[in-house]
């Protein structure tokens, strides 16, 4: 294995049980290497003969892509494992028969990742970035265990976890309707909140009730000397 980063897979071997981190760990690497398409993408049909040299290239790229895929695969496995899929010819092939046998697995993680985010709920005074990196890693296991969640989605979902420190917020998005991505939001979401703070407690200053001011003898004076005489009737002015 060539890749820096092969050393995940040859620390945490398939063994079965730990199918869910295999398989992240497995796409990290894939994805460095830029083999991870091959999973996704069936193989190019064999060019005919006066095809363009790109179609050949396509080809080409996808056997090797593939070849590097299995040899991952079969080599981050269990002995046992590797014997049962020594026939197989292509790494998507390997991994739609893992996902059978333990697709339990993924199906369940998928789910707690799912119910875990639904029932997020930010606290009042938790930091924003705090909150959006729980978040995000909710999102990020149930698309590994294969959710398909959409951006605009994803950002609903995303809002539906804030407190109320961050409803006027909502309301300027949906006006707007901005597209972008978590880590966008994330950062939109700290300006808003050191905004919110500043603001706040500038605001505390303001309301703070001025000290009473202290008793002048002179008027208590003049209060008990004018005691008993009628108030001078007012006078309007309509100028």
């Amino acid at each position: 294995m060539s890749s820096p980063l092969s050393v995940i897979l040859m620390q945490n071997k398939l063994t079965g049980e730990n199918f869910n981190d295999w398989k992240r760990n497995l796409l990290i690497v894939l994805n460095f290497e830029k083999h991870s398409f091959v999973l996704t993408q069936p193989r190019p049909l064999t060019p005919a003969i006066d095809a363009p040299d790109r179609d050949f290239v396509a080809l080409e790229r996808w056997d090797n892509s593939n070849l590097s895929a299995m040899c991952y695969i079969r080599a981050s496995m269990s002995n046992v494992l590797q014997k049962q899929h020594e026939e197989h010819q292509t790494a998507r092939q390997i991994m739609d028969n893992l996902e059978e046998m333990f697709g339990e697995q993924t199906i369940q993680a998928k789910t707690d990742a799912i119910k875990g985010l639904m029932n997020c709920r930010q606290k009042v005074g938790t930091p924003i970035k705090e909150h959006m990196m729980k978040v995000m890693a909710y999102l990020s296991e149930a698309q590994t265990n294969g959710a398909e969640i959409d951006s605009a989605t994803q950002l609903v979902m995303v809002f539906q976890t804030l407190s109320k420190d961050f409803d006027l917020f909502q309301a300027s998005y949906n006006l707007n309707r901005k597209e972008m991505s978590l880590t966008e939001l994330m950062k939109e979401l700290q300006a808003f909140e050191n905004i919110f703070k500043g603001s706040g407690s500038k605001a505390e200053a303001n309301v703070a009730e001025p000290s009473s001011p202290a008793p002048n003898p002179k008027m208590k004076k003049e209060k008990g000397k004018n005691k008993g005489k009628k108030p001078a009737e007012k006078q309007f002015s309509y100028l």
